[in-house]
C-alpha cells in the first residue's frame, strides 16, 4: 500500500493530531513517516505502568537512546526490566508537510495551493484548486480526517462557503457515502493512488473524471441508473448529476429498493417525511419542465421517479 495511504489511515484513527502521540499508534511505518518529515521526534515517556501484584503501578524509566532501550526496576521483585525505546517513543504529527507532498502527488500547481489550509482543526483542510484537464476551470480539493468525529456544523459551514466556485472533491483515506453541501463529492484517496516501481503513483485521469461529474473513477461506464449520496443517474441522463441536498432527500423517498418498481406518491406523502419547505414537486425542482425531467406525473396527484420499472 502507498505510504501516503498508510499515513492517512494512521492519523485517521487518532483522537487528535495537535498533541504528541505514541509512535506505536502510527504502526510499523512510523520511522518512514519520520524520514519524510510527516512526524517529528518528541522524546519519550518518563513513566510507564508496570505489573504489581494483581494490578499495575506507575514507575519511572531510564532511557538509553544510544542503546535504543529503556529500563526500570520491577516493583514486584526489584529486577531490572529492559525494553525497546520505541515502545515509549512520542511523535508529533506534522500535517503541513504531508499535505504539501500530497498536493504535489495530485498535481496541484504551486500558485493554486491554498494559503489557508486548515478549515476545521483536526478534521478538514483545503489543499488548493486543481485544473480540470483541457479547460480553464478549477475545482477545490479537500482532505478530511476522522470525519465521523468532526463537528458537523463547522465542516458544513466550511464546505458551504460561497467562496468555492463549484463543487470539488473531499478526500478521505477510503470512500464514505455522505451528503456534502455545494455539490462536493467525497472520495477515497485509495481510489486514485497506487504503488508503481516502488513509488506512489496518482491516477490523474480517474481524478479528472470525478471532477467532471462521473462517480466511477475506475474508468468503467456509469450504471444506467443509480442514486448515490446526492448524485443521481436516470436512464435518459447522458451522465449523472449532483442534486441539491433538498432535492436528493425528495428522490430518496421516491426511490425503490430491492429491485422493486419506484413507488407512485403524492407531494403530501413525500413532503410529510422530508419536510423541505417547498409547496410542490414543481416548486422543489424549479419548474414543471425541470421536474418532468426527473419525476413524471402518472395519475391524479401521483408522481414517480423516471427510472426503469
Amino acid at each position: 500500500m502507498s505510504l501516503h495511504l498508510r499515513f492517512f489511515a494512521a492519523i485517521d484513527n487518532l483522537p487528535r493530531i495537535d498533541t504528541p502521540v505514541h509512535a506505536s499508534a502510527l504502526g510499523r511505518d512510523w520511522p518512514q513517516f519520520l524520514q519524510r518529515g510527516w512526524i517529528t521526534d518528541e522524546g519519550h515517556l518518563t513513566h510507564v505502568m508496570a505489573p504489581f501484584l494483581e494490578s499495575e503501578c506507575e514507575v519511572e524509566v531510564e532511557a538509553d537512546p544510544d542503546a535504543g532501550c529503556y529500563r526500570y526496576r520491577s516493583p514486584q521483585n526489584g529486577r531490572a526490566v529492559v525494553k525497546p525505546l520505541s515502545e515509549i517513543a512520542l511523535c508529533g504529527i506534522q500535517i503541513d508537510p504531508w499535505l504539501a507532498d500530497l498536493a504535489t502527488l495530485i498535481g496541484i500547481e504551486d500558485r493554486q495551493r491554498s494559503n489557508r489550509q486548515c478549515r476545521t482543526p483536526n478534521h478538514l483542510w483545503h489543499l488548493g484548486e486543481l485544473r480540470i484537464a483541457g479547460t480553464h476551470d478549477f475545482a477545490p480539493v479537500f482532505v478530511a480526517r476522522a470525519w465521523g468525529r468532526a463537528p458537523v456544523s463547522e465542516t458544513r459551514s466550511a464546505l458551504n462557503d460561497p467562496f468555492w466556485p463549484r463543487g470539488g472533491i473531499v478526500l478521505r483515506h477510503q470512500r464514505d457515502l455522505v451528503e456534502l453541501p455545494r455539490d462536493h463529492v467525497m472520495c477515497g484517496l485509495d481510489e486514485f493512488v497506487r504503488v508503481g516501481d516502488g513509488q506512489d503513483v496518482f491516477d490523474a485521469s480517474a481524478f479528472d473524471r470525478v471532477l467532471r461529474g462521473f462517480v466511477t473513477p475506475s474508468g468503467e461506464p456509469e450504471p444506467v441508473e443509480f442514486l448515490q449520496g446526492n448524485r443521481l443517474k436516470l436512464p435518459h441522463f447522458p451522465e449523472s448529476r449532483e442534486l441539491s441536498a433538498e432535492r436528493a432527500k425528495i428522490i430518496k423517498q421516491m426511490w425503490s429498493a430491492d429491485g422493486r418498481a419506484a413507488p407512485e406518491l403524492s407531494w403530501a406523502e413525500v413532503n410529510r417525511i422530508v419536510n423541505t419547505g417547498y409547496q410542490s414537486f414543481d416548486d422543489a425542482f424549479g419548474g414543471k419542465a425541470e421536474r418532468e425531467d426527473v419525476i413524471a406525473k402518472v395519475g391524479r396527484a401521483k408522481y414517480r421517479v423516471r427510472r426503469n420499472p
